[in-house]
C-alpha cells in the first residue's frame, strides 16, 4: 500500500502559485455588486455571522485588485461603499446638523456592517461610529480620482462626499472619540485621526500625495478642504502618538498610519517607535495581538493579558510597513544597514504568516489557543497578503 505524500506547505509553493491561490480565495468572497463578504462563516455555531459586508473590509479587500492592475474591480468595490453612503445620506445630513450622542442614539450613525444584497443595516448592538471608514473612503476615492478613475461622477455623489466632510467637522474627528477599527470604545484613536487626516489631505490642493501621479487632477476644485482641517488634525495626531489611545499604548491598527496612509512620511523615528512597540509587545506565534488585554476570542476573558487572540493579518501588515519604509529610506539615502534591516524584517514577517496559512493559502481571522477560529479565510487578510507579497518583491528590486 502506497503512503500518500504530504501536501507542500503554502510557504514552499512558487511565488505565482501563492498569489493565485490567495487571490482565488479572495474572489470566492466577491459578490455580484462588487463588494466582499468578510468571511464565508454564516453564524451556524452561534457566533456573529461574517458572510456580510463590513465597509472597511471591502475597501481593504479590493487593494489586491489595485496591486494586480484590476482597476475595474477596484472602482466597483468603492462604488458599493459609496452606494451605502448614498442610501443613508439622510443619516449623514442629520449628523451634520447635530453631533450624535454615541451613548444613547445608536441608530443615528451610518453602520459599519450591512447586508451584502440589500445593503440594509444589520444590528445596533455594537459601536458603528467608526471615523476611519470615512477617512479610508475619502483617501481611496481621492486617490482613484487623481489616477483618472472618476468614481464620484455625479452631482449627487459629490454632494454625499461634501456632506461626509461636513459630518467629520461636526463630529470633531480630531478631538472627539469614536469606536475605532476594532469597534470598541468610544475613545479618541490615533488610527482614526490619522485615517481622516490622510483622507482630507488627499483632497487638499497641496496634498502630500501628488508626487506619485503622472498627471495632475485637481480634485480640490470639486470638494475643497480647508488648510485648518489639516493643521488641527496634525496637532491632534501628534498629541496622541506614539500611543493609539489613552487606554492603549500600542495597537495593531496603528500600522495603517504607515500603510496605506503614509501619514508619517519620512518621520522615521516615529514610524520605528510604532512598529517596534508592536513587534516587541504584540507579536506572537500565530499572529499579532490587536492590543494588550484584548478580550475578543481570548482564551481567558477574566485574565485577558497574555491570553489574547493572535491575528495573522498583523504579520502581513508588518511586512507591508517594512517594505514601504524601505522605499522611503532609499529615497532619502539611508544607510545600507537600515535598508537591509527593513528588508529582512519584511521577509521574516511574510514567511511567518505563510507558515501559519493553510496549505492551500487560506488565512484565518485569528488564532485562539493555537487554533484558527471559524472565519477562514478572512477577506481583507487574503488581499493584504497579495499586497505584501508584491510589495516585498518591489522592495527587493529597490534594494538590489
Amino acid at each position: 500500500m502506497e503512503t500518500a505524500l504530504p501536501s507542500p506547505s503554502f510557504r514552499d509553493l512558487p511565488f505565482d502559485r501563492q498569489i493565485q491561490l490567495a487571490y482565488d480565495h479572495l474572489e470566492r468572497l466577491r459578490q455580484l455588486n462588487g463588494g466582499y463578504i468578510a468571511s464565508p462563516y454564516s453564524g451556524e455555531a452561534g457566533y456573529d455571522r461574517y458572510d456580510v459586508y463590513w465597509l472597511r473590509d471591502i475597501m481593504y479587500a479590493t487593494y489586491a485588485n489595485e496591486y494586480l492592475g484590476l482597476y475595474d474591480k477596484v472602482k466597483q468595490s468603492h462604488r458599493v461603499v459609496l452606494t451605502v453612503f448614498e442610501k443613508f445620506h439622510q443619516k449623514i445630513i442629520r449628523g451634520v446638523r447635530k453631533k450624535p450622542d454615541l451613548q444613547r442614539a445608536k441608530g443615528a450613525v451610518v453602520h459599519a456592517r450591512v447586508h451584502p444584497t440589500t445593503l440594509e443595516e444589520i444590528t445596533d448592538e455594537w459601536g458603528h461610529h467608526q471615523l476611519d471608514i470615512f477617512g479610508l473612503f475619502m483617501f481611496k476615492a481621492g486617490d482613484l480620482m487623481k489616477q483618472g478613475f472618476h468614481i464620484i461622477d455625479t452631482i449627487e455623489r459629490v454632494q454625499v462626499v461634501k456632506d461626509i466632510l461636513s459630518y467629520l467637522w461636526t463630529a470633531r474627528w480630531d478631538t472627539e472619540p469614536d469606536f475605532g477599527m476594532w469597534e470598541e470604545g468610544p475613545e479618541l484613536h490615533a488610527s482614526s485621526v490619522g485615517a481622516v487626516l490622510a483622507g482630507l489631505t488627499m483632497w487638499h490642493d497641496h496634498g502630500f500625495y501628488d508626487y506619485k501621479y503622472r498627471g495632475r487632477v485637481d480634485i480640490s476644485a470639486i470638494i475643497p478642504v480647508s488648510e485648518r482641517f489639516l493643521e488641527d488634525g496634525a496637532r491632534a495626531l501628534s498629541r496622541i502618538l506614539p500611543r493609539e489611545s489613552e487606554s492603549r499604548p500600542y495597537d495593531l491598527a496603528q500600522l495603517s498610519l504607515l500603510w496605506p496612509y503614509n501619514i508619517l512620511k519620512d518621520q522615521f523615528a516615529l514610524q520605528e517607535e510604532i512598529i517596534d512597540n508592536i513587534e516587541k509587545h504584540l507579536v506572537r506565534a500565530h499572529g499579532v495581538v490587536r492590543y494588550p488585554g484584548d478580550r475578543y476570542f481570548s482564551t481567558n476573558a477574566e485574565q485577558p493579558f497574555g491570553n489574547e487572540a493572535e491575528w495573522p493579518i498583523g504579520l502581513i501588515w508588518l511586512s507591508i510597513a517594512y517594505s514601504k519604509m524601505l522605499a522611503q529610506a532609499m529615497r532619502v539615502g539611508a544607510s545600507s544597514a537600515t535598508v537591509a534591516r527593513y528588508l529582512e524584517r519584511a521577509k521574516q514577517h511574510l514567511a511567518h504568516v505563510e507558515e501559519i496559512a493553510t496549505p492551500d493559502g487560506r488565512i484565518a481571522e485569528l488564532f485562539s489557543g493555537g487554533k484558527p477560529n471559524h472565519n477562514l479565510p478572512l477577506g481583507w487578510a487574503q488581499s493584504l497578503y497579495i499586497v505584501a507579497k508584491l510589495s516585498l518583491r518591489e522592495a527587493m528590486k529597490t534594494a538590489a
